[in-house]
């Protein structure tokens, strides 16, 4: 389907989809001169019904124009006031263009002011004028020698485009060529050692596990969870109020007994741990193993170190 952008929207169009209501709507603003208008989500929705009735009987952007404008007979219409909001002055202006005969329905109105056209005929029309213009060309297909003459073109232009790594690697080497130039003759060039390995470390699994597993254990979120499971529904906003504090409590508390744990594998003296502490060293005791499988490390991360003791002695 042919698109155009928003602003080039013909304003003699009725428009038949959502994507060319929207783009109607925006033009109607935009000859209104309501482009600033701030509205509410109710009062958009409210504009919005309104609008998509009256395109529905055939009204464009130009007969919703006038009809605001005047009535079917001729009368002029009173000028928007500033206390009016868009949806109010819609209905009040376009009240008077249903058909008040009394065999009419209630949802019956006049003919539009100006008579609208589907956008496939605007486009057909407009393409039709190009052509007699001379300003529209259909493009012409490439025979076999201009898609041979495309495809050489491309490829050259993609031999002469830089490889990126490449050209990093070009230009760290002429930085260390210049850092060599400035070293005084004879001196010997130093030794860099080579980087240490840097990678997640088992105490970053168990770290991580004990949040999740001290979170998951907090009675106030067992309680909220088994109560929506067992009513098949979701959590009101007052649930979800206490779950966000519970879950924020629970890794408070695990931060801190990540601390004690570590702080007793480093001394070797355990003293008194919290609950939190004990479980979070249990966690790093199990995962500081490097044999830990995989499929153990994620189980250890979704359901703590009971599962990881019982992958470990497998």
């Amino acid at each position: 389907m042919t698109r155009i952008p928003d602003r080039e929207w013909p304003a003699t169009v009725v428009p038949g989809d959502e994507h060319e209501r929207a783009q109607a709507t925006g033009v109607l603003f935009r000859r209104l001169g309501w482009v600033t208008e701030r509205l509410t989500r109710d009062e958009r929705d409210d504009v919005e019904r309104q609008l998509e009735f009256w395109y529905s009987n055939g009204y464009c952007p130009d007969a919703l124009l006038i009809a605001v404008s005047a009535l079917p007979g001729g009368d002029r219409q009173r000028p928007r006031t500033a206390a009016e909001r868009p949806g109010d002055f819609l209905r009040s202006r376009l009240n008077g263009w249903f058909d008040d005969d009394a065999g009419a329905a209630m949802s019956q109105v006049h003919e539009p002011p100006r008579r609208g056209q589907t956008f496939e005929a605007w486009f057909a029309n407009r393409r039709k004028q190009a052509r007699e213009e001379g300003g529209y060309r259909r493009p012409s297909r490439l025979g076999g020698a201009g898609e041979q003459a495309r495809a050489q073109a491309r490829e050259i232009a993609a031999a002469r485009r830089p490889d990126p790594v490449a050209r990093v690697r070009e230009a760290e080497r002429r930085r260390s060529a210049a850092l060599e130039s400035l070293r005084p003759a004879g001196s010997a060039a130093p030794v860099v050692p080579p980087p240490a390995e840097t990678r997640a470390t088992p105490r970053m699994v168990a770290s991580f596990a004990g949040r999740q597993a001290v979170a998951a254990q907090s009675p106030a979120v067992q309680r909220i969870v088994e109560r929506l499971r067992a009513e098949n529904r979701g959590p009101s906003p007052a649930e979800k109020a206490v779950l966000r504090n519970a879950v924020r409590d629970a890794h408070h508390h695990a931060g801190l007994g990540s601390l004690a744990a570590a702080s007793a594998e480093v001394t070797d003296d355990a003293g008194e741990l919290t609950p939190q502490a004990r479980q979070i060293r249990d966690l790093l005791a199990r995962a500081t193993d490097d044999r830990l499988p995989v499929d153990a490390a994620v189980r250890l991360l979704l359901t703590g170190p009971e599962s990881a003791g019982d992958h470990t002695m497998r």
